[in-house]
């Protein structure tokens, strides 16, 4: 069977893999999208996927737009029978959808119906799910409403990250794959109808979702700042990054946002609900630190009050 697999981002490798090494399956080609400038010097420079397929010596297509009918013909005219997807970032034309006899599949990252949208893997951790999952799934017009053919349940770990989780996301996408080849070879998966009514939107994360609401719990700000990868406070016009940071029971506060207590190891901050205690933090051009570094060469005394802010609910 001749897969192409359309993928931008870096949770999709395992899958491409499972194609890849399967003595099943050929992995034909590789759909992704264009160079991007990345880091602080703007250099061009291909993602995750598109290096992996330049590594391997494999096909590789990187339309501007949403692929049309020059990228259908090329996939035609390698023999491509089934068209996989996993975090590819474009919405797919009816045209496109259609043309492989064995159907185009998505891989997403939710146990569906539940967190369809953009952010699926970061929002179940930051709303605090024991649980998320990936979803094979059909693709329609409307978005991560197809129906379902098989899902694998993955556990949130008590002290998860969004990268372990998305590692985690990433594997299993590529066991539900495989356990699903020879189905999708004879076409024969059979899918099941999402419930609309029990759906639920995941939006795309912005920088301003790393900012801290102190209004909010520790333990909420707690998932935050492991789900997308730190937090942002301000204090005195200077922006710091928490790194790493675990919430502390502690009852309601009146005065959040304010240092509660500062140790060698530990900067308490107050929250509506318990203490965020930071145990890295990082200043402006500087390095991410732990507390006791920090402190060495920024103060930060008891009873200063960060900034306010106020986030966005995370789903739609």
């Amino acid at each position: 069977m001749k897969i192409a697999f359309m993928a931008s981002d870096a949770v999709a490798i395992p899958a491409i893999e499972a194609v890849w090494k399967n003595p099943k399956t050929e992995l034909a080609a590789i759909v992704s999208n264009p160079d991007k400038p990345k880091g602080r010097g703007g250099r061009v420079s291909p993602n995750d996927v598109s290096a992996w397929a330049v590594s391997r010596g494999v096909l590789l297509l990187r339309p501007e737009k949403s692929p049309g009918g020059d990228v259908i013909e090329t996939l035609k005219n390698i023999g491509v029978e089934c068209v996989v997807v996993m975090a590819y970032g474009r919405i797919l034309k009816e045209e496109f959808l259609s043309f492989a006899p064995l159907g185009c599949l998505n891989l997403h990252g939710s146990i569906l119906p539940e967190l369809r949208g953009a952010s699926p893997i970061e929002t179940a951790l930051a709303l605090g799910k024991a649980s998320t999952g990936v979803s094979l799934m059909r693709i329609v017009k409307k978005m991560d409403a197809g129906d379902v053919a098989d899902i694998i349940e993955t556990e949130i770990s008590p002290r998860e990250t969004g990268k372990s989780l998305r590692e985690k996301i990433g594997i299993d996408a590529a066991r539900l794959l495989e356990r699903n080849f020879d189905k999708i070879a004879a076409g024969a998966l059979v899918f099941t109808p999402q419930k609309d009514v029990d759906a639920t939107y995941s939006r795309k994360i912005s920088k301003h979702d790393l900012y801290l609401d102190f209004s909010k719990s520790a333990h909420e700000l707690d998932l935050r700042i492991r789900a997308f990868g730190c937090g942002i406070v301000s204090i005195n016009g200077d922006i710091l990054k928490i790194g790493e940071a675990f919430a502390k029971d502690g009852g309601k506060n009146a005065k959040f946002g304010a240092v509660a207590d500062v140790s060698k190891d530990c900067i308490s901050i107050s929250c509506a609900e318990g203490f965020l205690n930071v145990q890295k933090i990082q200043a402006p051009c500087a390095k991410m630190l732990p507390v006791n570094q920090f402190l060495n060469g920024y103060k930060i005394d008891k009873g200063i009050v960060f900034d306010k802010f106020e986030n966005e609910k995370l789903l739609k």
